[in-house]
């Protein structure tokens, strides 16, 4: 099933320490091995009003998307939280 798992900065999260995390980390090896296994088939960052990034996954659940994405870096550092959502056919 396709999931989109939209981040949002964590409670007391700046933009400022996001940026300096990713300027110094850039994407996580666990990113990267989702994406190698197919599990994240595209990502985006997110600028503007609401900056983060978009993971589109391939999973049996929002709930396993929602568990993969808690033991992101972003996530474990408290700079990100994500909302995960099952997508259903393009038009």
């Amino acid at each position: 099933m396709r999931v989109m798992a939209n981040s949002r900065l964590a409670g007391g999260a700046t933009l400022e320490q996001l940026t300096r995390f990713f300027d110094q980390n850039g994407f996580s090896s666990a990113v990267w091995d989702l994406v190698r296994h197919r599990v994240v088939t595209h990502y985006w960052l997110k600028v503007g009003d609401v900056p983060g990034v978009v993971l589109f996954m391939e999973v049996d659940s929002p709930e396993t998307a929602s568990e993969i994405v808690t033991g992101l870096p972003a996530v474990q550092q408290g700079l990100l939280t994500f909302e995960a959502d099952q997508l259903g056919m393009s038009l």
